[in-house]
């Protein structure tokens, strides 16, 4: 009897200790829904918790349960196609929540399933490797393995608190910004309430542009061309929406972005830049230290209307050139160094440098990301354009005129933590072509508050050849500061 109870002992420990160690290393379910893959494991933990991983953000966690089990769910892949086929056929949010659940509770029935099976093996494995000859024997250690890891499940199951996201804990890029969940609803409700305002404000701003184009015109020449600079978008389709107004009224040639157009620059933040295709105008592009790789990528997919600024380019009689910013290389959001960044400012004069050895045409335009390469660039071309710290300025640095556009996203969903909150802001370049070179004459800078919808233009004129024909202005570098706020009850 002693032999007997020793040997069903064995067999119970062995069971135990192998569906234990299939469950950690084995437990493991990749499922597909409406064009993306999540992969499912589960793993022996010293407390409980449930984590949901989206590379290259990092994780979100939460203490969901008592049981020793952590769950993790991984978005392994996304399918682009097919989730911009189901936005554009606009599924009811309704129906896809119900689809979800439904998937979600199908998937799980064959995890659960399929991690039982697996115990039952091991139990098996067990009694075969204690060289049991007994069915009693395998009966007993498929038995012990299976009810083990189903009790195991079921109490997780039955604990489950789903509530305790509410307060979860955050690694890599989104312990940045723990806010994001709690404050989307809002987000998406003040991008709405401004989407809605546009057509008011671009309407009011219009006549205001024309009332200041009458005190201080610019030209009534042919050979001008009109650029729209934009820059730090951060994901805020509002933003997209300010940039196709402005375009619009102003009869604008060409759109030229210096970066930040992403926050995190993941595959999925790409959907939205499918807007660009509605602009009216190319599109010129450079990457920001928010953009990555797979940014990139996806807007030299938008071809025909988006040109990606990594050779030089002549638009409208412009010679344009522009540099990714080198964080864009990487899926790190961070600045790069200051010694990097003098690295890259030593890489792009000397390219430069190269260019008018080769006699090649002079450039009208340098584009960068970071103010802090864009000020050591100065003297290399006549117009540096660049953004990245959300601060709009127009400053003339010897023979070169410095544009920093500000954010023409209002700093996306991060306008939603700032205490100043930061105006929509564009800016409008004018030059002219005298026949021999192209002058810049006038950059009108253009907020729009985020909040209030009070816009702001200021114009900053510039000396200009003298066949232009227009009206005599006594200082070159007039700057004419016009405000108006919307009528609420309008």
């Amino acid at each position: 009897m002693r032999v007997k109870i020793k040997r069903y002992s064995f067999i119970i420990i062995t069971a135990i200790l192998l569906s234990l160690f299939t469950l950690h290393v084995f437990g493991n379910h990749t499922f597909c829904f409406e064009g993306l893959e999540f992969n499912v494991r589960t793993t022996l933990a010293y407390q409980g918790s449930t984590q949901i991983e989206v590379p290259p953000l990092g994780l979100v966690r939460a203490y969901t349960h008592n049981t020793p089990l952590k769950i993790t769910v991984r978005l392994t892949s996304l399918n682009l196609d097919k989730i911009q086929s189901l936005m554009q056929n606009k599924v009811d949010q309704k129906e896809i929540s119900e689809r979800l659940e439904q998937n979600l509770r199908k998937e799980a029935r064959r995890f659960v399933g399929r991690l039982i099976i697996m115990a039952g093996a091991a139990g098996l494995v067990g009694a075969i490797f204690l060289r049991s000859r007994k069915a009693n024997e395998y009966f007993l250690g498929v038995l012990v393995a299976t009810v083990l890891v189903s009790l195991l499940l079921f109490s997780t199951y039955k604990n489950f608190d789903a509530n305790r996201f509410s307060n979860p804990e955050y690694e890599g890029a989104l312990k940045a910004a723990p806010w994001m969940i709690g404050v989307v609803e809002e987000a998406i409700a003040q991008i709405d309430t401004m989407s809605n305002k546009l057509q008011l404000v671009a309407e009011n701003f219009y006549l205001l542009y024309q009332q200041v184009d009458n005190l201080y015109p610019i030209t009534q020449s042919n050979n001008t061309t009109k650029v729209l600079h934009v820059s730090d978008l951060h994901n805020n389709p509002a933003g997209i929406e300010v940039v196709r107004r402005m375009a619009e009224l102003f009869e604008v040639d060409f759109i030229i972005d210096t970066g930040d157009i992403s926050d995190y620059g993941t595959p999925l933040e790409g959907l939205l830049l499918e807007r660009i295709k509605d602009l009216p105008v190319p599109y010129l592009f450079i990457a920001g230290n928010h953009d990555s790789p797979s940014t990139i990528k996806k807007m030299k997919e938008l071809k025909g209307k988006v040109i990606v600024l990594e050779n030089s380019t002549e638009i409208s009689g412009l010679r344009i050139i522009g540099f990714h910013d080198p964080a864009s290389r990487t899926n790190n959001i961070k600045s790069v160094s200051e010694e990097e960044e003098v690295q890259f400012v030593k890489r792009i004069k000397a390219f430069l440098a190269q260019q008018a050895d080769n006699s090649a045409k002079p450039f009208d335009i340098l584009a960068v990301h970071s103010p802090y390469v864009a000020h050591p660039l100065a003297g290399q071309a006549p117009v540096l354009l660049f953004g990245h710290n959300h601060q709009y300025q127009v400053e003339k640095v010897g023979e070169s005129v410095l544009i920093n556009a500000g954010t023409s996203g209002a700093s996306g969903l991060g306008m939603l933590q700032e205490v100043e909150k930061r105006p929509y802001s564009v800016m409008l370049l004018n030059f002219y072509d005298d026949g021999q070179k192209n002058h810049l004459i006038a950059v009108d800078s253009i907020q729009i508050d985020s909040v209030t919808s009070e816009f702001s233009m200021k114009r900053h004129l510039f000396d200009r050849p003298a066949m232009v024909p227009t009206e005599k202005i006594s200082d070159s570098d007039v700057v004419r500061d016009m405000r108006s706020k919307i009528d609420e009850n309008r």
